[in-house]
């Protein structure tokens, strides 16, 4: 975004991307008064007595990648489980990669994406944060491609990368979708920073990259677009979804997360005044996505203190006051994190 262009004219980009996801969901879905039709004609059971329908292949799509800014491009997730926004940000000289997916084949697509929108620039690669669906398929990037983070994400993926793909493989993934992992060797970054934040000018734009240590991970980051005031935030925000407290030892353990620090990251996250946040997962936003989110942390903790301990009864209170929000299996890990943690 160039500093001489309008609120409102980044509002209506904002808009117009929304109407466009929008739009090509309700295309794909048949009208709901000729599904009904359908279904009095065949005689079919009951909906509640049809199987679920299979869970949509996590692959990264990207065709259309929407322009939030000049030169800024986000993939959007199509909030199907496991892909990410994806972020590709253009300058005269580099182009930056925020995260590329799950598996080869989604790398491969985003790396394609990234040298169409920025023909003979340079690539760099950088993830949010370790965790697979995010980065699981930089190796694809490697041989043309700088890969560039902090170096306590590196020092969590050095630890933890072999752990995290068997387990994905064995518990996260249904059993049609495990091939996405073959071959799958996350390597080391060729570059990382030290310390707290650091800076990368691809010419004409310059990109900051602030980390604040362990929170929903170690080492996650956030890539900042100062000027334009754009936010691709990782997994440190989700859109109208329970965000991903990942307890679930021994894949990952309490000591891997810090929810006090994730509170704060988000509250230095809103003194940024970001115009636009690009979540991990779910629609972007903005500010008001992260203040939904330490909202809720902060009743999370209120709910527990009054129950005593986690629970089916407490999992059930908290859904019904988020009737909107997806991903309400994330609501159990977090209870057990926070009665743990203390």
């Amino acid at each position: 975004m160039e500093a001489s262009q309008s609120s409102d004219d980044f509002g209506a980009r904002r808009r117009l991307l929304k109407a466009a996801l929008l739009g090509g969901l309700a295309a794909a879905a048949p009208p709901v008064g000729a599904m009904a039709q359908d279904r009095n004609q065949r005689q079919d059971p009951a909906p509640a007595t049809l199987p679920a329908p299979a869970r949509p292949m996590p692959v990264v799509d990207a065709r259309f990648p929407a322009e939030m800014a000049p030169g800024v491009f986000v993939l959007p997730d199509k909030r199907i489980p496991l892909v990410p926004n994806i972020g590709i940000v253009v300058g005269r000289d580099s182009v930056l990669v925020v995260d590329c997916g799950l598996g080869i084949g989604s790398a491969e697509e985003v790396l394609a994406l990234a040298r169409r929108l920025a023909p003979g620039r340079r690539i760099v690669l950088t993830v949010t944060h370790a965790h697979p669906e995010h980065g699981f398929g930089a190796q694809v990037f490697k041989p043309d491609a700088r890969i560039y983070y902090n170096a306590a994400q590196r020092d969590h993926l050095l630890r933890s990368a072999r752990t995290l793909l068997d387990g994905f493989r064995a518990v996260v993934l249904p059993p049609a979708q495990r091939h996405l992992l073959d071959g799958i060797a996350p390597p080391p970054p060729d570059q990382t920073y030290d310390g707290s934040r650091a800076t990368l000018d691809l010419g004409g734009r310059i990109v900051e990259f602030r980390t604040w240590g362990t929170a929903h991970s170690p080492g996650d980051q956030i890539v900042l677009l100062p000027e334009e005031r754009i936010v691709f935030a990782g997994d440190l925000i989700e859109e109208r979804m329970f965000p991903i407290v990942p307890f679930f030892p021994p894949m990952i353990g309490a000591g891997d997360i810090d929810l006090a620090r994730w509170e704060t990251t988000l509250a230095d996250i809103l003194s940024l005044q970001p115009r636009l946040i690009v979540p991990g997962h779910g629609n972007l936003g903005g500010p008001e996505i992260a203040e939904g989110l330490l909202g809720y942390f902060r009743e999370l903790r209120a709910m527990l203190r009054a129950a005593g301990q986690p629970g089916p009864g407490l999992e059930a209170s908290i859904r019904a006051r988020y009737p909107t929000w997806e991903n309400a299996e994330y609501i159990a890990p977090a209870t057990r994190y926070l009665s743990q943690a203390g």
